[in-house]
């Protein structure tokens, strides 16, 4: 045995082969690796989240989608499982958070309206009627007669015409009775403006009827707007174009958003005027507002978890502070300007689900604070009310045509008298 077998040789003590040695498994390249934990861990879920809150309209689902999914991938990727189980947990916890929130216990902690049960099932239509406004953010067409239609899971909540007089104002019908002599302004939002009724049904048409005509309403109301967009009608002399130089009266519709509205923070004013308090207390209009993108608005109105978050981001106290400015700039403006004096129509809760308090507790001292008078909407129906539908639109929340009259009555008979007492906010008494 003085010879080494053959294929075989000694070294350093150990017998090696000949036989090559086996090349090591190749790993996976690294980047395949990371681009499959994105794509299924990130990538896919963002789309179905996205898909979710932007198609479906449900932040809740969203959530409930993430959860599911990363319990499937916890079983489905034992490579994956300690970032799925991360991941499970964390969207788990916001729906849980979010469910948490949904109930009755937590409402106090959330203002915001939650708007996603009443977009669910609503359908409207609105033939064109509505024009970009660079000053505005949008105004009303001139000379027009527009359809609108609302439908709420199957049913019509409302199927109207809505027209415009030669300045872009929504119409007071003639009733064949000589022009009052006493012109009445209206401003403000849908409320005021008569969303989902007919002209005939509006505040201005009561206010007319009802005081025989002595009354004479000058509708500027529109649907959507802020109470930022009425100072700048007022600023640009918008009242003059009806042909009055002054109005004994001003109507200002305002409900629980208006906050909101004034600093830009919905969607539809993205273009909106924003105002300002410059160092040395003057109101400046500087530039419009920037909104954040669809998805997010509504992530804001269709979740209270998120709409929390945002609020870390958000002055609170400071847009109180504007609105409250920009209210009192209103009164001001118009007595100087117009010899009027300001009556601010307060219709408080989310009237669309039967709700009437809403937000009095934030709302009712920014009001009195900013020293105008306030007509309290809901003192003036019944104790306790027959049918909250009588007087807003089920599943809508806008006036119905008794509330106007109801309000036109009550308008009628103080104006008649000098001051508004029926249904007056009762701030310091």
């Amino acid at each position: 045995m003085g010879a080494d077998r053959q294929g075989e040789r000694r070294q350093g003590g150990r017998l090696r082969t000949s036989e090559p040695t086996p090349a090591p498994a190749r790993r996976p390249y690294p980047g395949r690796a990371v681009a499959g934990v994105l794509f299924f861990l990130g990538c896919l879920p963002a789309l179905g989240f996205w898909l979710a809150v932007t198609w479906a309209s449900s932040v809740l689902g969203a959530m409930a989608l993430l959860a599911v999914w990363f319990l499937l991938m916890l079983a489905a990727a034992p490579r994956l499982r300690n970032l799925s189980l991360l991941l499970f947990t964390l969207s788990a916890g916001m729906l849980a958070a979010e469910l948490l929130l949904r109930t009755d216990l937590m409402n106090r902690f959330v203002e915001e309206r939650d708007l996603a049960q009443f977009r669910r099932g609503l359908a409207t239509t609105l033939d064109p009627l509505i024009v970009p406004d660079p000053a505005l953010a949008f105004r009303m067409l001139p000379n027009r007669e527009a359809r609108a239609t609302a439908v709420k899971n199957g049913r019509t909540i409302y199927d109207v015409i809505y027209s415009t007089d030669e300045h872009g104002f929504r119409n007071v019908p003639p009733d064949g009775k000589p022009g009052g002599e006493t012109p009445v302004l209206i401003l403000g939002d849908s409320f005021a403006f008569g969303a989902g009724l007919p002209d005939r049904e509006t505040l201005a048409w009561y206010l007319r009827e009802l005081s025989d005509s002595r009354l004479q309403p000058v509708n500027l109301a529109v649907k959507g707007y802020g109470i930022h967009q009425v100072l700048r009608q007022i600023e640009m002399g918008e009242p003059r174009r009806a042909g009055f130089a002054r109005y004994p009266w001003a109507i200002l519709s305002i409900v629980d958003d208006h906050v909101l509205r004034v600093a830009g923070r919905v969607q539809w004013l993205r273009d909106s005027p924003r105002y300002v308090v410059e160092p040395d207390g003057r109101l400046t209009a500087r530039g419009t507002w920037v909104q954040p993108s669809d998805f997010v608005e509504s992530l804001l109105v269709g979740s209270r978890l998120f709409a929390l978050a945002w609020k870390l981001f958000v002055d609170e106290e400071g847009e109180r502070r504007l609105f409250a400015r920009i209210l009192r700039e209103i009164r001001d403006r118009l007595a100087a300007d117009y010899g009027a004096r300001l009556v601010v129509l307060y219709y408080s809760g989310e009237t669309w689900r039967g709700d009437v308090a809403g937000w009095r507790a934030t709302m009712v001292p920014l009001l009195c604070n900013a020293g105008v008078t306030v007509l309290d909407v809901n003192a003036l129906l019944p104790d306790p009310p027959s049918s909250i539908d009588l007087y807003y639109m089920p599943d809508d929340g806008h006036p119905t045509g008794l509330l106007n009259r109801t309000l036109a009555a009550a308008l009628t008979a103080d104006f008649r008298q000098g001051a508004v007492e029926r249904g007056r906010l009762a701030c310091g008494r």
